[in-house]
């Protein structure tokens, strides 16, 4: 047992993902520390013991791992929750991602490897500077005003960044000072999450480096922005790529970027994304892909998958977002159904069918669980890309019920992937192959696709 306050050595014994957590322990009772990697020996305060467990922080690496780096970002030690991952060389970053989903896979979706053909776990080729999408969030502290991420496990504090590297560099360090300087010279306060008061809460960036568009959105509570004219010429003379400019009232006191009112100050709300030989429309609110780059890797692998299910007449794509999956697939089939609850993401789904010439393609708006209880569909095949919560049971039990002769799964959350996979085993589909993709570098976050053949 130990206490409070207790300082041990100890050489860490393993690295757990997602937690990004180091293992260690002592007389049998396991105490997690971040920022260690196994086989290091470490100098360790106990920070919080709990009845089986204990917290930790690294007071001395006494001996280092070949896989420790120094960190690139100035802000990674101030505990900036955007890089969990940037204190390891990036090619062990990837070969933990790939012990850490074959390990989930057999747990929790009690998965026989052996069965399974493991295609490959596919790194970046950028390994910083990949992000198209960054939330960076307002904030206060000592009458300051702060713009940056939040720290990890810390929702009411926000670290201050003068840069970002998983955004490009020279774009986030110029528009982090803009608007921080624009809030200061007007004494707009930041927002507190716990008070609920202030102003300023998210600067939203969507930059496509496929097309050089950026498209920003700014998030306030209710409230008339103060020389909306001269932040526009500021803006227009610095981004000569800027699409849009956003204003979202977001009142909601739930500690997220929430659209409740959207007001276009200049240009469009939409910006283009280009993978391969297609054009996407991507409005300011709806989901892409925020690595463009290994997006088109990503495709390919489901349009491969496809190919292996025989002739299709109709493919559903669950979850369908802007089309991006659906459109990608849709010379190889007959045709492709999405559903997609989001109404702005269905406009851009219908808009880039018609300007991409995808004529056997068409989104319906509505809740999966909800069209796929009320529509009979007679399926070959059914994509499902769902949020990091996963499939509700009940949708799997009514993909199932469908017939499908294959169910290909897109996945950001390997547990809940695993999870969905037992329920499928259960409904009678095998799980053939999967692919992981690393689309979120220097986080415990990656994508996974995954063919599932009926009995």
């Amino acid at each position: 047992m130990v206490c409070k306050g207790d300082v041990i050595e100890g050489k860490v014994l393993d690295f757990a993902l997602p937690e990004c957590h180091g293992v260690l322990k002592k007389n049998s009772f396991v105490i997690f520390v971040p920022l260690v990697l196994k086989d290091e020996l470490c100098r360790v305060e106990i920070t919080k013991v709990k009845k089986s467990f204990a917290f930790g922080r690294t007071l001395e690496v006494l001996e280092g791992s070949p896989y420790r780096v120094t960190p690139s970002c100035p802000h990674f030690h101030e505990g900036c929750g955007g890089c969990q991952l940037q204190f390891i060389a990036y090619d062990e970053q990837v070969r933990l991602k790939k012990e850490h989903a074959l390990s989930v896979l057999e747990r929790i979706g009690r998965v026989d490897l052996r069965g399974v053909l493991f295609e490959d776990f596919i790194p970046s080729p950028q390994a910083l500077g990949y992000r198209n999408k960054m939330e960076f969030t307002f904030g206060e502290r000592n009458g300051e005003l702060l713009l940056g991420l939040r720290p990890a496990n810390r929702f009411w504090d926000v670290v201050d960044l003068k840069t970002c590297l998983l955004l490009r560099q020279d774009l986030a360090e110029r528009l982090l000072s803009v608007f921080r300087e624009y809030g200061k010279r007007y004494n707009i306060p930041g927002y507190d999450p716990v008070q609920k008061t202030g102003v300023l809460r998210n600067l939203l960036v969507r930059y496509s480096g496929t097309t050089g568009d950026l498209l920003l959105g700014l998030a306030t509570t209710r409230f008339e922005l103060p020389e909306k004219d001269s932040l526009l010429g500021t803006l227009r003379e610095l981004f000569p790529g800027l699409r849009g400019f956003i204003h979202i009232v977001n009142d909601s006191p739930a500690n997220a970027l929430i659209f409740e009112e959207k007001r276009v100050l200049w240009g469009e709300p939409y910006l283009f994304e280009r993978i391969d030989n297609l054009t996407f429309r991507v409005s300011v609110e709806s989901f892409f892909q925020v690595h463009s780059t290994l997006c088109g890797a990503l495709y390919r692998k489901v349009r491969e998958y496809l190919l292996m299910s025989g002739p299709v007449s109709l493919v559903l794509d669950l979850y369908c977002g802007g089309g991006g999956i659906g459109l990608f697939v849709a010379d190889t089939v007959e045709k492709v159904v999405g559903i997609e609850e989001n109404p702005r993401a269905v406009e851009d789904a219908n808009e880039n069918a018609r300007r991409n010439n995808c004529l056997n393609f068409t989104c319906i708006p509505g809740r999966v669980e909800k069209l796929l209880a009320s529509s009979r569909f007679h399926v070959d095949a059914v994509i499902v890309d769902p949020p990091r919560a996963g499939l509700d049971k009940k949708v799997v039990q009514r993909v199932a019920a469908l017939s499908p002769r294959t169910v290909i799964y897109v996945s950001c959350n390997v547990g809940t992937f695993a999870r969905d996979v037992a329920l499928f085993q259960e409904r009678g589909y095998t799980l053939l192959r999967v692919s992981f993709f690393d689309l979120f570098p220097q986080t415990p976050h990656f994508e996974t696709v995954a063919l599932l053949v009926r009995d």
